[in-house]
């Protein structure tokens, strides 16, 4: 049986001009994903996206809605392959697709001086696609971002030895519930990991956003709050977690000079806590699971996973107030 990189190898010829060695890069959660020295080839995880051809005519109306504004693009196209198509298609049907690799820098865990840099991208990112027809989209994971479905699905599994996680789950429910979200009303990234931000190789601001693949209809306070989540995180161990009041007045400046004014500056306060408890319990459910959905190098990564989204749904909730009251600020 081939290996995964000599399929890769195999797939990388369906497109004119791109030539090897690859390498497997082990980051992201999802997709499997190569590189070369000018290219990223990826096979679309098609467990997680049961339609991933509809995922990729998705990011093509994406790239046309943004190379149609003026004003700087901040989206990678993916490149046509021989036959002119966005993606080729392996023997087993599975879905690959080729990137531009850019000149950049990538972080896992964000530096202090970019944060605004961070927030005023993925404002953009809303800004410019304010207009884009939502409806438009077709569904590329049934429910995400529906907290009450993640709870019903975790609450239908035996707890096992998760019994005290659960119990952190079950209270913390209460705080985030209380605080609603509103109805899907505007295209948004879905995912706003700091690692899906591309910095220019030598200065300090965003050269390309990436990872489209959980565009979606949705409520800009979640973009927002996966931010201030994923830049809160690190390496998604407890020992990691650097909220602090300073950074995310720092992000939501940025944020907002490219975004515009909250609209409901309580809205946006909760919604780290909202992104951060959701995320909390899909680790926790895959690890009761046995580890289908996330990729782990070990057995356990997802129940330390869970753990530092659960403290910082805490740290969150504990400082709703005050995250408020500098959203408020003019």
């Amino acid at each position: 049986m081939p290996s995964p990189d000599a399929d890769a190898e195999a797939m990388l010829a369906r497109w004119p001009g791109a030539a090897g060695p690859v390498a497997r890069l082990p980051s992201g959660h999802i997709n499997e994903t190569w590189q070369t020295d000018a290219h990223i080839l990826q096979r679309i995880n098609d467990h997680v996206f049961v339609a991933p051809t509809a995922l990729m005519r998705n990011l093509g109306r994406a790239i046309a809605h943004d190379a149609a504004l003026t004003g700087r693009r901040l989206l990678v196209a993916p490149l046509a392959n021989a036959e002119g198509d966005a993606w080729s298609v392996d023997a087993d049907g599975g879905i690959w697709r080729l990137f531009p690799r850019l000149p950049s820098r990538s972080f896992d865990v964000l530096p202090e001086h970019l944060l605004g840099a961070a927030g005023g991208a993925f404002g953009t990112f809303l800004a410019r696609f304010a207009t884009f027809d939502a409806g438009s989209l077709e569904t590329a994971i049934d429910g995400f971002h529906d907290l009450p479905r993640y709870l019903a699905r975790f609450d239908a599994l035996p707890k096992g030895e998760a019994q005290a996680e659960a119990a952190a789950i079950d209270h913390l429910r209460e705080c985030v519930s209380a605080t609603g979200t509103a109805p899907p009303r505007h295209a948004i990234h879905g995912d706003c990991k700091v690692n899906n931000l591309l910095f220019h190789p030598q200065r300090d601001d965003v050269a390309a956003i990436i990872d489209l693949d959980t565009l979606m209809p949705g409520d800009p306070a979640w973009d927002f709050g996966d931010l201030v989540r994923s830049t809160s995180a690190g390496n998604e161990r407890p020992s990691d977690l650097s909220f602090s009041l300073p950074r995310f007045e720092r992000l939501a400046r940025g944020f907002r000079a490219t975004y515009g004014p909250f609209d409901s500056p309580r809205h946006f306060a909760a919604a780290p806590a909202y992104m951060s408890l959701m995320l909390a319990v899909r680790f926790l459910t895959d690890h009761l699971e046995g580890d289908h959905y996330f990729r782990v190098a070990e057995r356990g990564e997802n129940l330390t996973r869970a753990h530092s989204q659960l403290a910082l749904t805490t740290l969150f909730t504990e400082h709703q107030d005050a995250m408020t009251r500098i959203l408020e600020a003019p």
